[in-house]
């Protein structure tokens, strides 16, 4: 009784760690005006305690938790952007080791949470998600009781409620892919319920903002939600064409045609450079030349880290998703933790203005959806060491 006792409360600090930790990244371009307080703030809440969290499960010997073989490619493509940073013109090399430090402690996480407390983390998803369509609410009240309905939200500067910071499109829409979407998910599981239809009113505020901020990338992630609604009624044939209809809008035709100047350095690329997400450095014979980013995080691989960085980059999704018909978490329940990542990744090729910097808005759109791919093929049986029978 004492045990179970014991392993009840743990849920519950667990799932309010979670709850809140989510609440935070989820809602960080829409609550913090300065980066450096968003680090520090999400360290301390979750990467901290996480790294606590993970080592202690390594040492009791979890370690399959980080030793899988489906995670491979993903450190195959960590250790060659870290070996990239040698021949870059201006790298940061702190910054994108911690970097790389916050990506191993968030799918290793999440994974044991999976492993142990996969309703928990389900719940935990949904509640931080229906805290930032809380706060997205209030931003669109406040803003539209200034600027007039046609305005193009965060198109000019407005005086929110509590003074409230009023990130781009791109940061918007990077930040709103996995809550949304998490919460449709949610709201086709649970149905024609109380539940379930405020995970649907959430959802629906989520990508009404998407729509609000930047209404093409919007209508993009709005039919990639159509296609997963079809696709969880079987109609795949439909869902498969609503997808191809997302990926032509996701593209931008205008910086592909000028895709070349991306490849100056096509095996191995330029090295990761400093991040600023409007420019990339080109390194030249007679020195650098600075060209836009192309907000298309496909392009912003080959610029950095070359063809080989772009095969391991594939991989590290492709690989995965290659496991997933085989595991049994393909199923229903398994939904909440695959539902951003297709979206994420088209979101991407339109607004992928950053690739690997520490915890970032964007990260809803390409680590947060990996992770959580990576968290669904973690069961005991797959991470806790096999006995041995002599």
């Amino acid at each position: 009784m004492t045990a179970l006792r014991h392993n009840v409360l743990q849920g519950r600090w667990l799932r309010l760690w979670l709850t809140v930790s989510f609440a935070v990244m989820f809602t960080s371009a829409f609550l913090f005006h300065s980066r450096v307080a968003m680090l520090n703030v999400v360290d301390v809440l979750f990467f901290l305690p996480a790294l606590t969290l993970l080592t202690r499960a390594l040492v009791s010997g979890d370690k399959r938790l980080l030793l899988d073989p489906w995670l491979i490619p993903l450190y195959a493509f960590l250790g060659w952007t870290l070996l990239t940073m040698a021949w870059a013109a201006d790298a940061n090399s702190s910054r994108t080791v911690r970097a790389v430090v916050q990506i191993i402690i968030l799918v290793g996480t999440l994974r044991w949470v999976h492993v142990y407390y996969r309703h928990t983390l389900k719940q935990a998803l949904a509640n931080g998600a229906m805290t930032s369509m809380v706060m997205l609410a209030v931003i669109m009240v406040s803003y539209y009781t200034i600027q007039p309905l046609s305005s193009p939200l965060f198109s000019e500067p407005a005086s929110l409620i509590f003074n409230l910071p009023q990130p781009g499109p791109l940061l918007s829409t990077m930040a709103l892919v996995a809550p949304s979407f998490i919460l449709l998910a949610q709201a086709l599981d649970e149905g024609f319920s109380p539940k379930g239809a405020r995970r649907g009113t959430g959802a629906l505020v989520g990508f009404t903002f998407l729509l609000l901020v930047h209404w093409q990338t919007g209508a993009m992630l709005l039919i990639m939600a159509l296609g997963w609604v079809l696709l969880r009624y079987r109609q795949r044939l439909l869902a498969a064409l609503a997808g191809a209809v997302a990926l032509y809008m996701a593209l931008d035709f205008d910086v592909l045609r000028q895709a070349s100047m991306y490849f100056s350095h096509p095996i191995i690329g330029n090295g990761l450079s400093q991040e600023t997400g409007d420019s990339l450095m080109v390194q030249l014979q007679n020195g650098l030349r600075v060209i836009p980013h192309p907000d298309n995080v496909l392009l912003a691989v080959v610029h950095s880290t070359g063809l080989i960085g772009l095969v391991l980059f594939v991989a590290s999704w492709a690989v995965p998703a290659w496991k997933l018909p085989d595991s049994d978490q393909n199923h229903r329940e398994g939904a909440v933790f695959l539902v951003s990542l297709l979206p994420g990744l088209l979101a991407m090729l339109s607004d992928g203005a950053y690739l690997l910097v520490p915890f970032h808005p964007s990260w809803m759109s390409l680590w947060l959806p990996l992770a959580l791919m990576l968290a669904c093929l973690s069961t005991r049986e797959t991470v806790r060491p096999r006995a041995v029978v002599h």
